[in-house]
């Protein structure tokens, strides 16, 4: 396992296919906002296609963030990868077990580097759902500026914000068009001419 960029806190691989086998062990969000950032429970043949999704896709990279004790805490993925253009979309999950532990915000620091200068890339685009305040603030520090704010559909299309009198105090954040729901996310972006900077 050849570790391609270090932090403070945290090391990256390219993911492996144990670590898959290990998001299965992953805790839990409490609040209902985050249910749909749970790892899925997969069997085997499902851990086996998402690994070689993230793997071997050519528009897909998949990295692994360990914590100093060796121990597997998230997994930084890039998505629509244009090679031609050198820009990608970031997705980052961690281990619920292992938030608010600065874990995200070092993993990212040192990924940046590697994304800038190894990967020779030029831009990073991410959205971030505008109720995810941690997300946004670790984005913030690791240089990444709004573009836009904008009504995105929800990864979750189930989440019964409507429907649930309990959840009446998440209302604020979504809206519906038709079938689809929606939620603000803010456009982050951030540049090799900023990140050198």
């Amino acid at each position: 396992m050849i570790v391609i960029a270090r932090g403070k806190l945290t090391y990256i691989t390219e993911i492996q296919r144990q670590q898959v086998n290990a998001m299965q062990f992953w805790g839990k969000h409490k609040d209902p906002l985050f249910d749909s950032y749970n790892f899925p429970v997969m069997n085997e043949a499902q851990r086996e296609y998402w690994y070689r999704n993230k793997k071997y896709t050519l528009s897909k990279k998949c990295f692994g963030v360990s914590n100093l004790q060796h121990q597997f805490v998230g997994y930084i993925a890039l998505r629509n990868i244009r090679w031609i253009r050198r820009i990608s979309e970031l997705g980052i999950v961690f281990d619920p077990n292992h938030i608010n532990k600065g874990y995200g915000t070092d993993a990212l620091k040192c990924f940046l580097k590697y994304y800038f200068e190894n990967m020779k890339m030029k831009q990073l685009n991410l959205k971030v759902a505008i109720f995810n305040k941690r997300a946004e603030k670790c984005y913030e520090n690791c240089g990444f500026q709004l573009q836009e704010i904008k009504y995105d559909e929800f990864e979750d299309q189930k989440f019964p914000v409507f429907e649930k009198d309990e959840l009446k105090e998440y209302q604020q954040f979504f809206k519906k068009e038709g079938t689809i729901l929606l939620t603000q996310y803010k456009h982050m972006c951030i540049t090799k001419e900023r990140y050198i900077k």
